[in-house]
């Protein structure tokens, strides 16, 4: 739990992204930082100038409340975060049993490499599954990092994100026209392995129903030219493509509709579960025994509303009205919702990355306003960076470390109440040393030895996001607001299906792990397609002993191999830093 969560809080997103964009925005753009940007949340331009260059003495008096308010938002809003999973610990956790393949896998190594009693007899499947991680991965990282070393997987050649492979306009794939990417990277089979056999069904058959769409919508004149993109260019170049064009605009529908649809159906559903906690909290009518919980119901929600309050001032201090500003932190429970359920069944960030969360600014403002005002620049920013943009700005992983700490904990019989608080220790202490590190490190050594400020495009927070054109065809081309309804409607639908019939191959996960932007941009779709392959034959030949005995501790083992590798990678890159070769 603690390495879950300073992991999120020491990533490339947070501190480094952001709030390193908001000080260097102060000497690239300081004209418009100056107006869009407050005193508390960045240092003036002559102070954080030296974030570029270094400079021998830090002055922390000009860099405290900044300091702080960074700090205090992390915190406000990781308590936000904690305080929901507490809520619904109980029913992801111990009534739907929920995988969350991660978790599996870092139990199924604890197993192997401390649980004496078990490891003769799994022992031969883990070994051969981290030799394969480690066959996969060092030479991987090798061929990355030595320009002599041999690129044995292609990596250097047509590659973006987490081993997504493009389709060139000259390959024969590239007539399908859905077709965008291909992913290699067997760590995705591995964990995709651990989720339910009907979830992974599921995303196959929509994957298939995705195709067919997009090449009839192509033959009835959509799309013209698409076939001379390459794949990541269908995902991205223009709105005349699946994602963000006619007829379908996939991300409307699924990164915008297909979120609060998910959310909101999960709620309707599972009502009754959601009543029996507040009577449990704030009525004498207990209908939960508590006595396994982290923390009592009544706490939780009192942590959950102060924590809302809170957040919600501290938007309004940014120059939102009241009303805008307790939209954030219901946007970012809606997102968050969907992003674990998705999580927690697959192992898949399938609907809040890539920053299509833009889309909820364009609900509330149909048209930037000109100028970009204070409240509409910080509500774009944060839709784009914070509140629907992956686990590695802090905050929305500590909801995911959250569950994998709860989830642990039910395996290993541990307390709850010990994770929540290992949560709170966490939360609190890391961003503080997170932002104190940063800001240390580019004193002592230039923030332009680092890759983050290397790039203009992240560092002038401003310019990003008031350029003209700037995320307007974001998450699709206008008007899309139809295709977002009914991406609520659709999803809805079928998660009551799902919920009613047992049997009904086509639920709401499969369909938006098919269908969402970044899924489809990194070509997801094809370590699925392995995975469910291998689990149908696992449990067909061997059942459910052979999956257990076997499949589980191989691709567990996989993860571990990977992880050793990238760990030795790490080390490298560390030497680099100080002993460049």
């Amino acid at each position: 739990t603690v390495g879950l969560t300073t992991g999120f809080f020491m990533s490339l997103y947070f501190p480094w992204y952001q709030p390193g964009a908001e000080f260097t925005s102060r000497y690239l753009n300081p004209e418009n930082s100056v107006r869009l940007i407050p005193s508390f949340v960045a240092p003036p331009e002559e102070v954080t100038i030296h974030l570029l260059h270094g400079n021998p003495s830090i002055p922390w008096d000009a860099w405290t409340v900044p300091i702080l308010f960074w700090w205090i938002y992390q915190v406000f809003f990781a308590l936000f975060m904690i305080s929901t999973a507490s809520i619904f610990r109980r029913n992801w956790i111990d009534v739907e049993r929920m995988p969350f393949p991660q978790t599996a896998i870092a139990y199924e190594v604890i197993r192997t490499t401390i649980e004496g009693e078990t490891r003769r007899k799994i022992s031969t499947p883990f070994l051969l599954g981290l030799i394969i991680g480690l066959v996969v991965q060092v030479p991987i990282f090798m061929a990355l990092t030595f320009p002599w070393f041999p690129d044995v997987y292609g990596w250097r050649v047509n590659t973006c994100g987490f081993g997504a492979t493009w389709v060139t306009p000259d390959s024969p794939l590239a007539a399908i026209v859905g077709f965008q990417l291909f992913n290699k990277w067997p760590p995705f089979a591995a964990v995709f392995y651990l989720a339910p056999l009907s979830v992974l069904t599921s995303f196959m058959l929509w994957y298939l129903v995705y195709l067919v769409l997009s090449q009839v919508a192509y033959y009835m004149g959509y799309y013209t030219g698409i076939l001379d993109l390459p794949g990541c260019g269908r995902n991205w170049c223009g709105v005349n493509i699946p994602t963000a064009g006619d007829p379908f605009k996939w991300a409307a529908l699924s990164n915008i509709g297909g979120v609060i649809g998910l959310t909101l159906f999960y709620l309707i559903l599972n009502r009754r579960y959601v009543v029996s906690t507040i009577k449990t909290a704030f009525t004498k009518s207990k209908e939960i025994d508590e006595s396994m919980e982290p923390v009592s119901y009544r706490t939780a929600y009192l942590i959950f509303i102060a924590s809302f309050i809170a957040v919600t001032a501290l938007y309004m201090a940014l120059g939102m009205s009241p009303g805008t500003a307790v939209l954030m932190p219901i946007i970012a429970f809606v997102a968050w919702i969907a992003s674990l359920r998705i999580f927690g069944l697959i192992g898949f960030n399938a609907v809040t990355y890539g920053g299509y969360g833009t889309g909820f600014v364009w609900l509330i403002w149909p048209a930037r306003p000109e100028p970009p005002t204070m409240e509409w620049f910080w509500a774009m920013l944060m839709n784009r960076t914070f509140l629907t943009d992956g686990f590695g700005y802090g905050w929305p992983g500590v909801m995911t470390a959250s569950f994998a700490g709860y989830k642990m904990a039910d395996l290993t019989k541990t307390s709850n109440k010990v994770i929540f608080k290992t949560l709170l220790a966490s939360s609190i202490i890391t961003p503080l040393v997170a932002i104190l590190t940063m800001i240390w490190l580019c004193y002592t050594f230039g923030g332009e030895r680092f890759v983050v400020f290397q790039s203009e495009s992240n560092t002038d927070i401003v310019s990003r996001f008031i350029t003209p054109g700037a995320h307007e065809n974001w998450p699709a081309a206008q008007p899309w607001l139809i295709h977002a309804i009914a991406g609520v409607v659709i999803v809805g639908v079928l998660s009551y299906l799902h919920s009613k019939f047992l049997w009904f191959p086509m639920g709401p996960i499969g369909f938006l792990m098919a269908t969402t932007g970044h899924t489809l941009l990194e070509g997801v779709w094809t370590m699925g397609l392995v995975a469910w392959v291998a689990k149908t034959l696992t449990l067909r030949i061997g059942g459910s002993r052979a999956y257990e005995e076997y499949g589980v501790p191989v691709v567990s083992g996989v993860i571990a191999g990977t992880i050793i590798a990238i760990f030795i990678g790490g080390l490298i890159g560390v030497i680099r830093f100080f002993i460049p070769f």
